[in-house]
């Protein structure tokens, strides 16, 4: 187990169009909406949630990520609409992926209506701004699919720089590794 002093980083964050706060119980439906979405996982394993249920296991996981290394996957409201529109942030990788490992890993997810705004940049510009202020001392990566050319730009745009190719073997894809600019 982590020491719990390491990381404390769960803010709230505010964009001119989101609010990026720490994923709650109540979000559970919306999440599910997003994570349900068969398009929000054509570059995943293919495999959206199925069930409410599903979606609470996951929302619990993410909790003991926030309890155990005080840093997790944070929820971006959309404030016109007061909507969750998807996930950003940082997630503690305790195993061995591509020959690293004890990093935070930078990814987001966004439900299809939500994509080609503009939403994934402003909230992963958010992320990084706070990791350079606050977190620079951890290290960090970032993965996406070699075709997600979306998720590419987004990385590329805050400062990341793909650094090798590899198969991510647990969900059988391959993936671009990221590092960040110094």
């Amino acid at each position: 187990m982590t020491d719990p002093t390491i990381m404390k980083y769960l803010p709230t964050l505010e964009t001119e169009r989101l609010i990026i706060r720490p994923i709650t119980r109540d979000d559970v439906q919306a999440f599910y909406e997003m994570d349900s979405q068969s398009e929000v996982h054509i570059y995943l394993r293919g495999q959206p949630v199925q069930s409410i249920e599903e979606t609470k296991g996951i929302i619990e996981g993410l909790h003991q990520q926030y309890e155990q290394y005080g840093v997790g996957r944070v929820a971006v409201i959309e404030k016109a609409t007061n909507q969750f529109i998807g996930w950003t942030g940082f997630k503690y990788i305790d195993e061995l992926t591509n020959n690293k490992i004890n990093f935070l890993d930078f990814g987001y997810r966004f439900r299809k209506e939500a994509w080609g705004k503009g939403f994934a940049t402003e909230a992963a510009q958010a992320c990084m701004a706070y990791y350079h202020e606050e977190m620079k001392h951890f290290p960090i990566h970032a993965m996406t699919h070699i075709d997600n050319k979306g998720s590419r730009n987004v990385l590329e745009k805050v400062g990341f720089n793909v650094t090798d190719s590899f198969h991510l073997a647990v969900w059988d894809i391959d993936c671009y590794w990221y590092e960040i600019n110094a």
